[in-house]
């Protein structure tokens, strides 16, 4: 079996589906969660690469916001959270900073789902992500 089907070199894409233009909305936003899912992945975030995939599949994801949510109380009971903009400096705060302007982007992007549970989930990923940072930091 090749993995070169040739069905996309007009410049279109199925998904769910749907032909799609490869140079539309929908496959911008998969696009980004792609590159996200790719770059959780560098950072050792391998969990939430899996709740990427999930979003692209257009799965259920309100188990996973509660879950982030819970994490992140965990999380701001360990540390100070700044008051004001911080320019981080230690190096695995500057990749996990990196990462959340990319969720923030897939957010951005994933508007075209209209899906509140989507947006829900990467905002609050960014403020995890955001978190895991700090903690890096100090």
């Amino acid at each position: 079996m090749s993995i070169t089907t040739k069905n996309g070199d007009g410049g279109v894409s199925e998904y769910f589906g749907k032909k799609v233009n490869k140079g539309g909305k929908i496959l911008e936003a998969v696009g980004t969660l792609d590159e996200l899912q790719a770059v959780l992945g560098l950072v050792g975030l391998e969990k939430l690469q899996e709740d990427i995939y999930e979003i692209m599949a257009r799965k259920e994801m309100r188990q996973r916001i509660e879950k982030l949510e819970r994490l992140m109380g965990r999380l701001e009971k360990e540390i100070e959270v700044p008051r004001n903009f911080i320019i981080f400096k230690d190096q695995r705060a500057i990749e996990l900073n990196w990462v959340r302007t990319i969720v923030r982007r897939a957010e951005r992007r994933s508007m075209v789902f209209k899906n509140k549970d989507i947006l829900i989930y990467l905002n609050r990923l960014s403020d995890f992500i955001y978190l895991l940072a700090l903690k890096e930091e100090v």
